[in-house]
């Protein structure tokens, strides 16, 4: 089953300790007079706070959160503490708790943080518990275990988004196809050092592939078995239904195309991978994908089947299934934590800045001067170009599909499909770019806004997005430790990237 990022619930269990005295008298831990002080009017009062905060909590969580069933513990000033309590606290007929949503205060204390020390899971705290926020949390933290005190519900929200990506991240598997080496290609030499790292860090496990194997997939089961898998008879090849269903395919992106320079017969090919990746990612029980480009070429094995992966990746991240061009698994998890937070498609690609010297722009590969002609303003920019644009990167995951065209990878040949996007349309839309960094040890955090694009017309990897961040040179140099390509959604996520980055221990870099 592919469960994606997107498909990950978080499972909140929402406490309330309330705070009844036995007797009436006086002293320095009663703050009020008269019929306050009796145990009659606590135990009414217990309820109103008791309703008043699951109300909160109801209307503050995310709809990726699950709440699961209410706990309401009376804490009383013999102070016994049963262990029926953390019974009713930890126990859930609904599954696993991911986190505890508390409310308590002074005299309660002890019980929240014991709850902590035996679960082991994060906590959270009501936003209206007063001083007790900073006291618990510090006493908890100092015991090596989560805790937060957000000041506001907003930011309780804010938390849940962060902390449920962190699960989706724990709980994800990623499909690699390899030739050479399983922990990086011939280009993307900017990956994790060590995917063993990567699930060390992250809690991500990756599956296995060979390219060989993949390719044999692309056409239905010989007699006797693939060539590489003389005898098998049970490998995911691809169908006759497969095959019909890529060429129904191919004939609606056709027909759906504001352009396109690829035959049916072709794009059919690349619409054929799509539908064996998600075979396989569904047999793998996986929910990213990628593929070395480089090594693989270099077989001519996608010049002899007609196919390149960018329309995979395009198909995919629309449906917010991260796939990476370049065996770039970093980026597949990169592009994991951006759809899972925002909703919206990644769109990755080579990211370099547009250098502005001698009153122009330095020329570069897959630049043109004149797609900036209306820009006043040539300094600090920078350019990402892939053919692997989506038609969803404004209207979100599940929305309406953009105007798209439809071009040819190979120049010569005429095959690999792929989109191409006017991201100049899209001038002043806001973006946010991540990656992390090779060795798991940073996330970089940058923002954009979008001011062109270019190439929509050319074939082979070309279509670029051209966009201005704050400062050029401070972007560049974090840039230098994260890698080439710079994964991007539309709309301003740093806030919850960054509250992500502490809350997985790693050092933020924000530009």
């Amino acid at each position: 089953m592919i469960k994606r990022g997107l498909d990950v619930k978080l499972n909140v269990k929402p406490i309330f300790l309330g705070l009844q005295h036995n007797y009436y008298y006086e002293g320095p831990c009663r703050f009020a007079k008269g019929e306050a002080l009796t145990p009659e009017y606590e135990a009414i009062l217990a309820q109103e706070l008791k309703a008043k905060f699951f109300e909160d909590v109801k209307a503050a969580m995310p709809d990726a959160v699950h709440l699961m069933e209410e706990v309401f513990l009376p804490c009383h000033d013999n102070w016994v503490v049963p262990e029926e309590a953390f019974d009713a606290m930890t126990k859930d007929p609904e599954g696993e708790i991911d986190a505890f949503m508390i409310s308590g205060g002074i005299a309660r204390s002890g019980l929240v943080i014991e709850l902590a020390e035996r679960t082991k899971k994060p906590v959270i705290q009501d936003p209206y518990t007063c001083c007790d926020l900073t006291a618990v949390t510090a006493s908890i933290r100092a015991r090596g275990i989560e805790c937060y005190a957000p000041l506001t519900w907003d930011g309780v929200a804010q938390l849940m988004r962060v902390l449920r990506v962190r699960k989706a991240l724990k709980e994800a598997k990623v499909l690699c196809a390899v030739r050479f080496d399983s922990n990086a290609s011939k280009s993307g030499n900017d990956t994790f050092v060590s995917l063993d790292m990567a699930t060390q860090k992250f809690g991500t496990h990756f599956r296995f592939i060979n390219v060989h194997e993949f390719m044999d997939y692309l056409n239905p089961l010989p007699e006797g078995g693939n060539y590489t898998t003389p005898g098998r008879m049970d490998t995911p090849n691809v169908t006759e239904e497969d095959i019909a269903e890529a060429e129904k395919m191919a004939a609606d992106l056709i027909a759906n195309a504001d352009d396109c320079t690829i035959d049916q017969e072709n794009l059919a090919k690349s619409c054929r991978a799509h539908i064996l990746i998600k075979k396989l990612l569904e047999l793998h029980d996986c929910c990213g994908f990628t593929a070395p480009c480089p090594d693989l070429c270099s077989t001519r094995r996608v010049n002899e089947e007609k196919v390149t992966l960018c329309l995979n990746h395009s198909l995919c991240n629309e449906m917010g299934i991260p796939s990476a061009c370049e065996y770039d698994v970093d980026g597949v998890l990169t592009m994991l934590i951006l759809e899972t937070i925002s909703n919206q498609p990644a769109y990755m690609g080579n990211t370099n800045p547009l250098v502005y010297e001698d009153g122009t722009i330095r020329p570069m590969r897959r630049f043109n001067i004149e797609d900036l002609a209306g820009v006043e303003d040539l300094t600090n920019l920078y350019h990402t170009a892939h053919s692997t644009p989506n038609r969803k990167m404004k209207s979100g995951i599940g929305g309406e599909n953009a105007h798209y065209g439809l071009r040819h990878f190979a120049y010569d040949q005429g095959f690999g499909g792929c989109f191409r996007y006017h991201f100049d349309q899209d001038a002043g839309q806001e973006i946010t770019l991540c990656r992390i960094s090779p060795d798991c040890t940073k996330l970089f955090v940058g923002k954009g806004e979008i001011v062109g694009g270019g190439d929509y017309d050319l074939d082979n990897c070309n279509g670029y997005v051209v966009f201005r961040v704050a400062d050029q040179k401070e972007f560049y140099e974090a840039q230098l430790s994260f890698g080439n390509h710079l994964p991007l959604v539309y709309g301003d996520y740093a806030d919850d990237l960054v509250l992500l980055g502490k809350t997985l221990g790693l050092e933020v870099v924000q530009v």
